[in-house]
């Protein structure tokens, strides 16, 4: 009889072991899955943030080839602004008016009638992206136009 129960004592032990060992293993597995799901979040946070850089761009292309924009700019009065949604549907931006003064890239060598003054304006853009649109980003660009 001893020897019976010698043998339930050793099986207890075992089994509180490896209670101990799952107990373990579980807290390191919910650990491991806070971290992946935090990678994820990250991830999908920077995704977020590209796809509004790519929309930002293809903002400021669309307003570059609009073939209004030339008409707009020559008739903008000094310091004078207007929202960039005007020529581009869905954009959230500003053009502003900043000087009018000689042309940057006007100058070659060969040049005999070089244009001499131009109309600078500044194209400021926003996009508001990730959860609930707490995030945004910005782009801003300067479009020089000549003077005739």
């Amino acid at each position: 009889m001893n020897h019976g129960l010698r043998y339930f004592r050793q099986q207890g032990a075992a089994l509180f072991v490896a209670m101990l060992f799952l107990l373990i293993l579980s807290f390191l597995g919910g650990v491991l899955l806070s971290a992946a799901n935090q990678g994820l979040k990250v991830v999908s946070a920077m995704g977020d943030r590209l796809g509004a850089e790519h929309s930002l761009e293809g903002e400021m292309n669309q307003l570059i080839w609009e073939p209004n924009l030339q008409g707009v700019i020559g008739s903008m009065a000094p310091s004078a602004s207007m929202a960039v949604s005007t020529m581009v549907t869905g954009a959230s931006g500003t053009l502003i008016h900043t000087v009018d003064s000689v042309c940057a890239r006007s100058f070659s060598a060969s040049s005999n009638n070089a244009i001499t003054q131009c109309r600078y304006i500044r194209v400021d853009a926003t996009k508001n992206y990730g959860k609930a649109n707490r995030a945004s980003t910005s782009i801003a660009a300067g479009i020089e136009q000549p003077i005739l």
